[in-house]
């Protein structure tokens, strides 16, 4: 037994040696990337109101700056320098500590804080009611309460920030997003090696940055993708359309095919006009990434989303709106107990390994090898226990609920886990759920036992941080993590290098935020951000749930029950039946920004490669797996492209949901 233990401990020290650390030029150019993106993505998506340069968990960015590498950089080097040609593991680095912090500029962190927290003494008055029934309730160590501070902010100050009236809510904000940040870095820690490892997830996301960092063949220069016939039909089939579609924005005169509709357009009277509003949309990328998924995930993708639509016809045929909600509000509940649900089973299906991750974690247990994890697992595991306990004691220290303080940080923690699992096992683009940690206790008690201070810090923080999972930190975790995985890179110190890339991003980007609010003011910029919608929209559930009050709803409580039972019994009948067709993850999205805009295209990846296995075989899946890879690759060259063209024209289009 002895003899054993030493052999393994041989092999795992063995196998250290064996990995790679990233480069130094590779940690200074992630690093100058880094800097560059952190200050230029908030003046690109508010400003010049392009196509987001991050903007989902395959980063447009991330994969141009390879693309540059890969087909300029690169060749150049081989044929003047060889020796100083980046080799595939430096390039994969490169990628996973770009894409580790490329949301935090815009909704990774700072989108759903800055425009919300200045709007409330902005545009409180007695028409909004926000005057009688906020704002003498809202601290100033929450939100922004000077005048001059945000009247700046949303009407510009010549380019002068004033930073005064930011410092007190900066002491709240800072310090509990940095905490839940490193919350989410141990989660992901802990999490890495059972869904790589033990359920072998895809990490569909991470395919196309892998074949782009793939070493060429002897007597090549590019890549193998980029030798394959399929993938050019794929690449220029995309950049076709697109190219049609952007001139069309710019001279209408250009004939282009028009890929935003709507379903009104074509199924008109009672009871469809309930979905009228369902898109019709078309995007080459989705398509291609569906190619790669199992096909029960995407099977489930669209079977949800579609049996959502059914419903919303069905209350709207019978008039079940009588019983106090709408269809809508059904279906989000159903999304929170599903949450819970996965919740469940991600703990039920690796008890074992946590098991041996808590024996790992208390000094129990030796053998359980963590010396390639991101971090020991002690200090993630101990590291996530005392975050959660900070972040709940931060919010009880200003007399703030307790009971809203827990659920919301670990309804918050459950919404990571739900984006990572969704994006490493599904391969979305983006994960908007369109619920909220404090859904369940409104659904369960209501909000008028919570205090308007309460309701406030409630609604904000849950804008602030869970609201739009687009750009959230976990799935870029763990596609870094993948990508290691599959180059030979050591993982911890990727990790430890990735901590200190989002260290650097933050404070840039709010310098970028503050510069072009205070010179342009933020009432000018993208709309959607500021007073159009996201910086209103927590005070108007704020308003909802203080005057007149949520209710506590039997319906709404049995909605709970019906997505927790629907999520863990799809989990159970796909263990217990192998050809049970319906993955629940398709419950999770069903509802969100993501599905609507790219459910057609799920639909549609999902018949074509049936199409294909079913006559070709697996060999014919393999074959045309480069023309799907470039239709992706062409969605996002078509987007950096469009996104150059909008920074001289002030005129955008938007290549991706």
């Amino acid at each position: 037994m002895g003899q054993e233990r030493l052999t393994s401990q041989f092999l795992s020290l063995q196998a250290m040696e064996l990995k790679e650390f990233p480069s130094i030029r590779a940690t200074i150019l992630a690093t100058v990337f880094v800097i560059i993106f952190a200050f230029v993505i908030p003046i690109n998506d508010l400003y010049l109101r392009n196509t987001p340069l991050a903007g989902n968990l395959l980063p447009t960015n991330t994969v141009l700056v390879l693309l540059v590498f890969v087909l300029i950089v690169n060749p150049i080097l081989r044929v003047f320098l060889p020796k100083f040609a980046f080799r595939s593991a430096e390039l994969a680095a490169l990628w996973a500590l770009m894409v580790i912090p490329s949301g935090i500029a815009m909704a990774g962190f700072w989108r759903y804080i800055l425009p919300q927290i200045a709007n409330l003494l902005y545009s409180a008055s007695p028409v909004n009611r926000w005057d009688t029934l906020l704002l003498p309730y809202a601290p100033d160590w929450l939100v922004v309460l000077d005048k001059v501070t945000v009247r700046g902010f949303y009407e510009g100050n010549a380019g002068k920030i004033v930073w005064d009236g930011w410092f007190k809510p900066f002491g709240f904000w800072i310090p509990f997003g940095c905490v839940l940040l490193f919350a989410t870095i141990c989660l992901a820690s802990l999490i890495r090696r059972q869904w790589t490892e033990h359920e072998h997830f895809t990490f569909p996301l991470v395919q196309l940055p892998h074949e782009l960092v793939r070493t060429p063949a002897p007597n090549s220069t590019f890549p193998p993708l980029f030798s394959a016939r399929p993938f050019w039909l794929g690449f220029l089939f995309s950049a076709g359309f697109h190219t049609l579609c952007g001139l069309n924005t710019y001279f209408p005169s250009v004939p282009a095919f028009r890929r935003i509709r709507r379903l009104g357009e074509y199924l008109t009277g009672f009871p469809w006009d309930s979905i009228s509003g369902t898109f019709l949309n078309i995007y080459p990328a989705g398509v291609g990434l569906t190619y790669l998924l199992a096909n029960e995930i995407a099977f489930s993708l669209w079977f949800f989303f579609i049996a959502e639509r059914l419903q919303q016809v069905l209350f709207a045929r019978y008039g079940w709106t009588t019983l106090g909600m709408s269809a809508t509000d059904f279906v989000q509940f159903q999304q929170v107990g599903a949450i819970v649900g996965l919740l469940v089973v991600i703990f039920w299906a690796g008890k074992d390994y946590w098991r041996k991750v808590l024996a790992k974690a208390v000094g129990r247990l030796k053998e359980h090898d963590d010396k390639d994890e991101p971090l020991p697992y002690p200090l993630a595991f101990w590291g996530l226990s005392f975050s959660v306990v900070f972040l709940v004691a931060w919010l009880v220290a200003r007399n703030v609920s307790w009971v809203l303080a827990v659920t919301f940080v670990l309804m918050a923690l459950g919404f990571y886990l739900a984006a990572a699992w969704i994006a490493s096992n599904g391969g979305m683009l983006m994960v908007q759920m369109r619920i909220l940690p404090h859904d369940s206790v409104w659904a369960l008690v209501g909000s008028q036992r919570f205090s308007r201070r309460d309701i406030i810090v409630s609604f904000l923080l849950q804008k602030a941080f869970t609201y739009d999972l687009r750009e959230t930190l976990m799935p870029s975790l763990l596609n870094a993590m993948k990508m290691a995985d599959l180059t030979n890179l050591s993982k911890r110190c990727l990790m430890l290098l990735g901590m200190a890339m989002i260290a650097l991003a933050i404070p840039v980007a709010l310098f970028s935020w503050m510069r072009i609010c205070y010179t342009h003011g933020g009432a000018n910029l993208e709309g959607s951000t500021f007073l159009q919608w996201h910086a209103i929209h927590p005070y108007l559930l704020m308003v909802q749930a203080i005057d007149p009050g949520i209710q506590p709803n039997l319906v709404r409580s049995l909605g709970l029950v019906v997505g927790f039972a629907v999520f863990v019994g799809c989990f159970a009948l796909r263990r217990q039946l192998v050809w049970f067709p319906l993955h629940p993850m398709g419950l999770i999205v069903c509802r969100g920004w993501a599905m609507e805009n790219l459910w057609l295209m799920i639909l549609l990846g999902w018949a074509i490669k049936g199409l294909v296995v079913r006559y070709g075989g697996m060999n014919s899946y393999q074959g045309l797996k480069p023309l799907f890879l470039g239709l992706i690759l062409g969605d996002l060259t078509m987007g950096g492209i469009f996104g150059f063209a909008g920074a001289f024209t002030r005129k955008g289009y938007s290549v991706l949901p």
